[in-house]
């Protein structure tokens, strides 16, 4: 009702001319008769400030509840984060209220969320005209975009991973349960999404760039021809490279199958010149003046001697033998089972620490561009892609790593194994990839440092240290709520 209706209902126009006719009182009158009608404008405008007021916290609570609910859309906790955040953006008795709601209701298929409340107070003025109450009604509405997500889980699988997280079970243990964690939280109820992939990299002091499981059969290795170029580790011309049964990524060299395990070196030249170097790039490539159409796989010098442990079948016997990973890649896919048996899959961590092979690979396995092409197919419009990187480790150099030990061995090699790695991170960054970097279980200043500046930001969601298996677990989830928000809208 208008203030002219509550004014036409205080004075009729019956009223009106009986007061015309008295001439008692005169002026006195008059002024008394003015007062009401002011009165009760003033009441009004006290009444319906606190009614605009309450509609705006309303709506803003709503609003966040939203929001909420959305990035938890495949949560248990779902209805109750919607609740909890509701009442924190508006609590019981807000200006006197009471509330009805929030009301819940949930689109499954469609991934929508509607809330709807209603909040009443009693009136202070405008009950002098009849109205005791005032009653605010307020709605809110998210759903997921329809653009699809591209998430690689690159997580370390070396030989630390093998010790104790901190609840009774090994690190590898617990980071198996968190990425299932975020996987089954990104899929939800689906088995399959027409918009959701999620690939794996598991990594230590370098990456098998195999498919996972899939045996390398020397039989079938293919010579494909190239325009002539110098190989940038052997200073010879050749005009081929090859193309094996179970990795799409090209090689400089035939892998012999007694010693090649699936691995292969980080394409740098430690010549003391960056711009030759493609560590730090994406796929294959003319870098400076040296030419990259490859990748050279990590032979008899990098592996140990089979039947015998870290042992190397070079001369650098003595020194700690980086053997390469059983674990090898698995694509973007949208089946989440699929998903969860390559997690499931993760055991007997080995070897040393080479975070920027794990981040590398995992940027070429996230792209549409060759040697992985998995997100290219899917829908015509823009994808949202992330990068969520475990370790428990610093960089470690060795005999055989992505780096062909060319940066010294132990800790020695850290400060130019993580330079590489900063390098690399701001690349992946500049092409539009969100970082998720966790800090599992080691804890160091120096450590933390570097893993902020990796990270798409310093602090949470993209940053995070995790001193156990629990609060790894409670990370995940946070990070999984945070890649859901990139797909909502209202």
């Amino acid at each position: 009702m208008t203030k002219y209706s509550i004014i036409k209902r205080l004075f009729s126009i019956r009223r009106l001319r009986e007061f015309t006719k008295n001439q008692h009182g005169g002026t006195l009158a008059i002024v008394a008769f003015s007062a009401i009608p002011l009165v009760a404008l003033t009441g009004i405008s006290v009444d319906t400030s606190r009614g605009y007021m309450v509609k705006s916290r309303l709506s803003a609570a709503l609003d966040a509840a939203a929001l909420a609910g959305g990035r938890a859309f495949n949560s248990p906790n779902r209805d109750d984060d919607i609740r909890t955040y509701f009442k924190a953006n508006f609590p019981d008795g807000y200006m006197g209220t009471t509330v009805e709601g929030p009301n819940i209701v949930v689109d499954e298929v469609n991934e929508r969320i509607a809330l709807d409340a209603t909040a009443k107070f009693d009136t202070s003025f405008m009950r002098i005209v009849g109205f005791n109450d005032m009653t605010i009604k307020s709605d809110a509405e998210v759903e997921r975009a329809k653009r699809p997500l591209d998430v690689i889980l690159a997580l370390d699988v070396s030989g630390s991973m093998g010790q104790s997280g901190g609840d009774g079970n090994s690190r590898i243990s617990a980071a198996r349960g968190a990425a299932k964690i975020l996987t089954m939280s990104l899929f939800g109820k689906k088995e399959t999404s027409d918009y959701i992939r999620i690939g794996l990299v598991p990594w230590n002091a370098k990456t098998n760039i195999t498919y996972n499981g899939v045996a390398y059969d020397e039989a079938q290795t293919t010579e494909v021809p190239v325009p002539a170029f110098t190989n940038p580790y052997t200073g010879e011309t050749q005009d081929v490279i090859y193309k094996v049964n179970n990795s799409p990524v090209p090689l400089l060299s035939k892998p012999d199958s007694y010693f090649w395990g699936g691995c292969v070196y980080s394409r740098f030249l430690d010549d003391g010149d960056d711009s030759n170097d493609a560590d730090v790039a994406y796929g294959p490539g003319t870098y400076g003046t040296t030419l990259w159409p490859a990748w050279q796989p990590v032979g008899k010098e990098g592996e140990p001697q089979l039947g015998l442990w870290n042992v190397c079948t070079s001369s650098q016997d003595g020194q700690e033998c980086t053997k390469c990973s059983e674990h090898g890649i698995t694509p973007l896919q949208n089946s989440k089972s699929a998903v969860l048996d390559a997690i499931n899959s993760l055991q007997n961590p080995e070897g040393t620490t080479n975070v920027a092979s794990g981040l590398g690979w995992a940027w070429r396995a996230l792209m549409p561009e060759a040697p992985f092409t998995e997100a290219a197919s899917g829908p015509d419009i823009e994808r949202t892609r992330a990068i969520v990187l475990l370790t428990d480790g610093e960089n470690f150099g060795g005999w055989g790593d992505a780096y062909q030990g060319q940066f010294g061995h132990g800790d020695s090699a850290r400060p130019a194994l993580n330079e590489r790695l900063r390098k690399l991170a701001r690349n992946v960054k500049d092409d539009g990839v969100v970082i998720y970097s966790i800090q599992f279980f080691y804890n160091s200043t120096d450590q933390a440092q570097l893993m902020q500046d990796i990270a798409s930001g310093p602090n949470a969601p993209y940053y995070h240290y995790a001193p156990n298996a629990t609060d790894l677990k409670v990370i995940f989830e946070d990070v999984a709520e945070h890649i859901a928000s990139l797909r909502l809208t209202k």
